[in-house]
């Protein structure tokens, strides 16, 4: 017998223990020494416990040895694991509200159980009633301290819930229990918490992300490091797409002390000032940016967007008009125009200018996608899908078209539709569209064919690291999923 098992007669020979992971047993409301049959012990031990056999062995065991080290919490799983069956099929085919009763009998069993307030916890996130489902995942995460994947599920349940501050603590606490998890840390580089690093040229060098303090201190280096125009612009941009505005400000006006009245600087101090709140200051500078680049769409969209937080509608409405004549064609430009007839309660007749566009404009896909975006947002999905689709024909192949109608589509629960959505699409699809076909595999229940897009898509010649890296955290999650729910 191995040296790990509990000290107490009767334990049949054909049985040993193995140690599980402190995480792993709190999360199972387990000891830290469970039975397994002793020929399956090194299958255990490199595969990980069988909690389906386990049940059996532990039943056994208890037969044999009722005081065994550890009775109780097993005597309440072998209670458990019938009702723990009946719940995972219906979490997997997201059969939500029937599984719910079936986990308050557990809990019934056993109050103390970590693995089914998550997985309730879960169920209630998923149907909307976030504040339910944050008592679990709290109570979860005070009977199992070690498992973070129960602080990654509070973080999101708090972004839910729209608290950025107990969404960063959650995730912060989540990467101290699982150092180096790419989920978690992608998701405080987008609540600005971190940032992440090109991979190395070399592409073996896995991202590196590093906290906003840290990569603050390193930006102001870099700042002050350049000395020419063209660097300082290239820098400016990309603070600002990183969240920084203020640290672009300082690039933004190292040019201008270089090279003053340099136009495009001139664009990144307006959009970086409108970024902060700041409007007035925007607004010069978009103005000043304009007076030499009049016909700069990309101008006339900011300053739309500075008079329209200043509630100055006539300015707004010639800066948009403008900007929609320049570039009828941008999605942002014209998502920008149709929220200025929303902001005045004017939606009708926005739904008459998308219209009048692709008649204009026969070509764009634009028109159309402004127009079933509206169309989601009220709940009028009779008349969105229409227009997706007339955007789809307009740009088959768009990749934002493709995203937009996927997600609309699993929202609803036709997951086949994406399948076929997706899979008449030629050549590779991009990351985006190869997780929504995975996930609609999942949710239809076909979790082979889910694993193998992912598998398949891991082989693409010249795939990221960055992409290699999420699909097998997802391919990853796939397959614990089972377990945890």
């Amino acid at each position: 017998m191995s040296d790990s098992q509990p000290n107490a007669a009767g334990i049949p020979p054909e049985m040993t223990f193995i140690a599980l992971p402190e995480s792993l047993a709190q999360f199972h409301h387990l000891p830290n020494h469970v039975p397994v049959w002793a020929h399956h012990e090194k299958e255990a031990k490199i595969k990980g416990y069988d909690f389906e056999e386990g049940a059996h062995v532990m039943e056994e065991l208890l037969q044999a040895a009722p005081r065994v080290p550890g009775a109780y919490l097993f005597q309440l799983f072998v209670r458990k694991w019938p009702k723990l069956k009946e719940v995972q099929p219906l979490i997997q085919a997201r059969r939500i509200a029937e599984a719910i009763p079936p986990l308050v009998e557990i809990l019934d069993i056993d109050p103390e159980c970590p693995l089914t307030c998550f997985q309730l916890a879960y169920c209630f996130r998923k149907t909307g009633e976030l504040e339910k489902a944050e008592t679990l995942y709290l109570k979860a995460s005070r009977l199992a301290p070690k498992a973070g994947w129960i602080y990654t599920n509070l973080g999101r349940t708090y972004q839910a819930l729209g608290d950025r501050i107990k969404a960063v603590e959650s995730y912060w606490k989540a990467l101290e229990l699982l150092p180096g998890d790419l989920y978690v840390m992608e998701q405080l580089v987008d609540l600005g918490e971190l940032y992440a690093l090109p991979a190395g040229a070399d592409g073996e060098i896995s991202q590196s992300f590093l906290k906003r303090s840290d990569y603050e201190t390193k930006m102001k280096k870099e700042i002050e490091s350049h000395q020419d125009s063209e660097s300082l612009l290239e820098l400016g941009w990309q603070l600002l797409q990183e969240k920084l505005p203020g640290l672009s400000i300082s690039c933004f006006e190292k040019i201008q002390r270089i090279h003053p009245h340099q136009a495009e600087s001139l664009l990144g101090l307006g959009i970086a000032r409108l970024t902060l709140g700041q409007y007035r200051e925007a607004e010069g500078f978009l103005v000043s940016y304009l007076d030499e680049h009049p016909e700069s769409a990309t101008g006339h969209l900011n300053l739309f967007k500075v008079y329209l937080a200043l509630e100055e509608f006539d300015l707004a409405w010639d800066e948009i008009q403008t900007a929609v004549r320049l570039d009828p064609d941008r999605l942002e430009v014209l998502q920008q125009f149709f929220l200025f007839f929303e902001e005045t309660q004017r939606e009708e007749e926005g739904l008459e200018w998308m219209d009048r566009l692709a008649q204009q404009h026969p070509r764009s896909f634009a028109p159309a996608l402004v127009k079933a975006q509206f169309f989601v947002s009220q709940g009028r999905w009779e008349e969105a899908e229409p227009a997706i689709l007339q955007a789809l024909k307009q740009s088959p192949r768009h990749e934002e078209i493709l995203l937009y109608y996927s997600a609309q589509l699993g929202k609803r629960g036709l997951n086949q539709q994406i399948i076929d959505l997706l899979e008449s699409q030629e050549g590779t699809l991009p990351f985006s569209l190869i997780i929504n076909l995975s996930l609609a595999y999942r949710n239809a229940g076909k979790f082979s064919e889910s694993q193998t897009i992912l598998k398949n898509f891991l082989k693409t010649p010249g795939l990221s690291v960055l992409d290699q890296q999420r699909t097998q955290v997802i391919l990853k999650e796939l397959e614990r999923e089972g377990e945890s729910g």
